[in-house]
């Protein structure tokens, strides 16, 4: 359905009284198709998922993904009502649905950061929603039911990130191996799949979690660890603001950790480490990579992560020290 034909769509289900409308392209991730539609004073967003992704390599999902976007929206809402945006009107039938425009003063986390504005209240409450999230959800039978979708997971996470990295560095193949299987035979609550500060929109009275396609009922670390990750890149790329990032990272593990209850277990941090290690050298060299971090930054990052594993000691206050030490290098 093209876009012209979309619109007569919405006006035949009443969503829209008329054809004459502003559409506005929006910017998000590889995985859909984002309008800004205004009519008058109405005015929302309708998000449609694509069949190929927009990236470089062949990456082909199910567009039912959509659907699962929707129901994480509706799980999160029951306890969370502020951190997602209303679904206005949904069409599985052609895999997309309608929201409310967030305006009101909220801003893209990742703009921000990219403009060298720290705000440690953002990551405490990240950390802290996350956790509520993972905790809320844990063990919950219809939660396990609902997010059933490991085969999503797989098309959209374990594959493009770790199996793929794992193929083009074959001497940590046995590290991304490994830690696929461990994702893969995991279920212990809800996971967004891509909790980072792209999706996520801030302002002074709100905090909203968007784009939750890849949700599935499965490992919490997955939620964490990609999370963190953003905060150690976004250092390489400004430098000069190492420290400050590093502090968001810290805030916002002690934030999450104080809020997700029994989720953590003994292998917590070690796995953290492992697993945010194996994520960092997926934005470079999976089928997601950053597009941020230039040539030689993204050597860095490699050379950092054989460094770590070879090491083998997975301490979250350590990892940090000796990113910080890298970077100062750089």
């Amino acid at each position: 359905m093209g876009q012209n034909e979309l619109i007569d769509y919405l006006v035949k289900k009443r969503i829209l009284t008329s054809s004459s409308v502003e559409v506005i392209a929006l910017s998000g991730g590889v995985s859909c198709e984002i309008l800004l539609i205004k009519e008058g004073d109405n005015k929302f967003v309708l998000k449609r998922a694509l069949a190929r992704l927009k990236v470089k390599d062949d990456w082909y999902a199910d567009v039912n993904r959509n659907k699962i976007e929707q129901k994480y929206i509706k799980y999160v809402a029951d306890f969370l009502p502020s951190a997602v945006p209303k679904i206005l009107y949904s069409d599985d039938e052609h895999h997309f649905f309608c929201m409310e425009m967030l305006d009101n003063g909220l801003t893209n986390w990742k703009d921000l950061l990219l403009n060298k504005q720290i705000n440690l209240e953002y990551a405490d409450t990240a950390g802290k929603n996350l956790g509520i999230i993972h905790n809320k959800s844990n063990g919950d039978p219809i939660a396990e039911k609902d997010f059933d979708t490991l085969v999503n997971f797989n098309e959209l996470r374990i594959e493009p990130y770790l199996i793929k990295t794992g193929k083009l560095h074959p001497d940590l193949s046995s590290y991304f191996y490994d830690e696929a299987m461990q994702l893969a035979s995991t279920k212990k609550c809800l996971v967004h799949g891509d909790f980072s500060p792209k999706n996520i929109l801030i302002g002074p009275k709100r905090f909203v979690l968007l784009d939750s396609e890849v949700a599935w009922y499965g490992d919490p670390l997955f939620d964490i660890a990609f999370f963190l990750n953003h905060f150690f890149l976004k250092s390489l790329y400004i430098p000069g603001k190492a420290n400050e990032f590093m502090e968001l990272a810290r805030v916002a593990l002690k934030s999450y950790m104080s809020n997700s209850g029994n989720v953590i277990d003994e292998s917590f941090e070690y796995r953290l480490v492992r697993l945010l290690l194996l994520l960092m050298l997926a934005r470079v060299d999976g089928k997601s990579p950053v597009e941020y971090l230039n040539t030689k930054q993204q050597q860095i990052v490699r050379d950092f992560v054989y460094q770590q594993l070879r090491n083998g000691r997975f301490d979250f206050d350590v990892l940090i020290t000796h990113w910080i030490e890298t970077i100062s290098n750089y």
